[in-house]
């Protein structure tokens, strides 16, 4: 899977599922809009929230966290949608980071959810910056449908970020890096 293709999919959506590991060690998944940081930078997905919600406190405990992203298909909207998907980390940042302001302002509906999330959280709004782990996992994406009928096993992948884009170019990878995750 080339990681273009896989970034273009990130860039393309603002919507994923975060998922957080709650105080009593259970999953906790929620529906998010996102930013992307710039393509001359490394490789960080933004979003808002409030710092005492429950993602916000997740975090400050247990900064792991995967990110799914549905990727729908054009014109087979019936289809089950391709997917992007990763483990990384995650860390609580100030409502004023420039980059995750700059990561929200690429988009009209995005420069509105960053002005809705001042408005109405105030002084408890704060991004969560997510850096993902150096391996991608992508379910469809870059398959045809004749292909993923004739080889269904077939349309999962996983791509390598390039280390130039990696926040910390020595980031242990999270988890098997030699199979895809569990469906």
């Amino acid at each position: 899977m080339n990681f273009d293709l896989v970034e273009r999919a990130i860039r393309g959506r603002n919507f994923g599922v975060l998922s957080t590991v709650s105080r009593d060690g259970k999953p906790h998944s929620v529906g998010v809009l996102y930013g992307v940081s710039s393509p001359s930078k490394p490789l960080a997905l933004y979003l808002t929230t409030n710092r005492e919600s429950k993602k916000a406190r997740n975090i400050a405990r247990n900064p792991n966290v995967s990110f799914t992203i549905p990727v729908p298909r054009r014109f087979l909207r019936f289809m089950p949608p391709n997917c992007v998907q990763f483990q990384g980390t995650a860390e609580i940042i100030p409502f004023e980071d420039e980059a995750a302001r700059d990561a929200f302002n690429e988009s009209l509906i995005m420069r509105q959810t960053l002005k809705l999330e001042g408005r109405h959280v105030q002084r408890r709004a704060v991004f969560i910056r997510i850096q993902p782990s150096a391996i991608i996992f992508t379910y469809g994406l870059g398959v045809s449908i004749l292909g993923l009928v004739r080889n269904i096993s077939g349309a999962s992948a996983r791509t390598e970020i390039p280390r130039s884009r990696l926040e910390n170019q020595a980031i242990p990878r999270l988890g098997d890096e030699n199979s895809a995750p569990a469906r």
